[in-house]
């Protein structure tokens, strides 16, 4: 089976992983990159290529468990807030309209509990102060940035929908 974590980084990026959970129990980790939107787009023309392009991936894997990070509201809502909340939108309908089996769409607390984890230790593992366990030797955890490093965890925890 193969999942995807998504986060939304800002309003010109999304960041995504994908693993496999092989049949001898093992992990592979086939893709762990961003999407730049481009900026040439106007918005509706920037969320149509947000849809077609995350729906091909999603094909083109495979993908049937999905999470998508959503944002800890909180703070002040600003034009990039809003349209990240677009964003994030686009990709609820992307993966609702797909092949995808199961999917969630929740901030931190929503899925810490499919990774097994306590909640605060998602910061840690996120900022690198822990090293996330389900990563191969090969893979650096600390060369990974921030939203990279969220959604392999979320995408770890799509195992478990």
């Amino acid at each position: 089976m193969k999942t995807i974590g998504l986060r939304v980084y800002s309003n010109s990026k999304i960041y995504f992983s994908i693993i496999e959970h092989q049949t001898d129990g093992s992990l592979n980790y086939l893709n762990i990159s961003h999407l730049n939107i481009p900026k040439s787009l106007n918005w509706p023309e920037a969320l149509n290529f947000i849809r077609n392009t995350i729906l091909d991936i999603i094909l083109e894997y495979e993908v049937k468990n999905a999470i998508i990070r959503i944002c800890e509201f909180g703070m002040t809502l600003n034009k990039n807030l809003i349209e990240r909340s677009y964003i994030e939108g686009v990709l609820q309908e992307t993966i609702a309209s797909s092949n995808v089996e199961k999917f969630l769409v929740g901030q931190i607390s929503e899925f810490t509990s499919l990774l097994g984890i306590p909640r605060e230790n998602f910061k840690k593992y996120a900022n690198a102060e822990l090293i996330y366990p389900n990563i191969p030797a090969t893979l650096d955890w600390n060369n990974f940035s921030l939203e990279e490093r969220e959604t392999i965890l979320t995408a770890n925890a799509a195992f478990n929908l």
